[in-house]
């Protein structure tokens, strides 16, 4: 009599109840060789649609201080042009760009600036710490906004770096400070414009663009933009991911061990949780997030999730409509390769 192994049909059953219609990449596998090609190919994806575009259709203004150091003003501008030809994929023909590079020594200017003085009082402290000698391998994103102003409605990015400051010596993570605020305008672009809201609430971003979407995915796009090889993608990612687990504050980087504590973490902070650590997580968790969304979907399905933020009314609408499943299924279906970064460590 031949045996029935029923292990192995509802084994199989549930990996083919999984698939459906799904592409057979998405289900994430925790191997080290599967891991590291869904990077691989989130990287190829983002660099592909990248390189097809023309920076030329924009209109870049640079404000540079006087007092921003040369070697770093080159590396900047250059990450500027390249990025613009992502942005310029999105964006309609002659939109204006304005890129800010600003030291310490301009804290008076930003603070009279009408657009760079939103969040001129965060800056303070740095400003005081570098003055002390301290934290001089920082620097900090000084704009991020697709705006309204006395000049219409703009595109505004751009940092802040110590004036004493040169490649050698800034910290890693900071190569890819600049591509990343400079998306935050394709981002803010397909939220703020249609629905007229020049200067969004942070609720207003938690409906529509969580900060697992908004930080995190513009986290995803700033690493393949600042690095130029497969190579040194994933070096960065293992610095970063050092990192993270090096921040014992943010409770959230122990809460990666199993594809369960991931959609947990990810509920929350899509919530808008009271936990403090949820922003400063965001970044890391929602970057590997979008970097699974990027190697599975394309980069043309992301572009949707981008895209699309105008035609519904929350999130979820968002990802159902660009990808076609559910915020609970993306984050189910993700779970594994988040769990693979903390486990392989990049």
């Amino acid at each position: 009599m031949k045996i029935i192994n029923y292990t192995k049909i509802i084994t199989l059953a549930l990996v083919f109840s999984l698939i459906g219609n799904f592409q057979p990449t998405a289900i994430a596998s925790t191997s080290k060789k599967t891991y590291e090609a869904t990077k691989i190919k989130a990287f190829n994806e983002i660099r592909n649609a990248t390189n097809r575009g023309n920076a030329q259709i924009l209109k870049l203004n640079y404000e540079i201080s006087a007092s921003f150091p040369s070697d770093l003003r080159k590396i900047y501008m250059a990450q500027a042009r390249y990025t613009s030809k992502l942005v310029a994929t999105f964006l309609p023909e002659n939109e204006v760009m304005n890129i800010y590079l600003y030291t310490e020594k301009d804290a008076s200017k930003i603070a009279r600036h009408e657009i760079l003085s939103r969040d001129a009082g965060s800056f303070q402290r740095w400003f005081d710490e570098w003055r002390q000698g301290k934290s001089q391998e920082h620097n900090l994103g000084l704009a991020a906004w697709y705006t309204q102003s006395s000049l219409g409605w703009q595109g505004h990015a751009g940092l802040i770096a110590y004036s004493g400051a040169n490649a050698k010596s800034m910290r890693r993570y900071a190569i890819q400070v600049l591509p990343h605020e400079y998306f935050h305008v394709v981002q803010d672009y397909y939220l703020n414009k249609e629905r007229d809201f020049s200067w969004p609430s942070y609720d207003l971003y938690a409906k529509y663009s969580p900060p697992t979407f908004r930080e995190g995915s513009a986290n995803t796009i700033s690493f393949a933009l600042a690095t130029k090889t497969v190579k040194e993608y994933l070096s960065l990612y293992r610095y970063f991911i050092a990192e993270k687990k090096s921040q014992k504050e943010v409770k959230f980087f122990d809460e990666m061990s199993s594809p369960a504590e991931v959609v947990t973490a990810l509920k929350l902070m899509e919530n808008n949780n009271n936990r403090q650590d949820v922003h400063e997580a965001s970044y890391a968790i929602g970057q590997l997030l979008y970097e699974w969304v990027i190697a599975v979907y394309g980069f043309d399905g992301y572009r949707k999730i981008i895209q699309n933020q105008i035609k519904v009314n929350s999130f979820a609408e968002n990802i159902q409509l660009s990808l076609g499943i559910s915020v609970e299924e993306l984050y189910n279906k993700a779970a594994p390769h988040l769990v693979a970064a903390f486990k392989y460590g990049y």
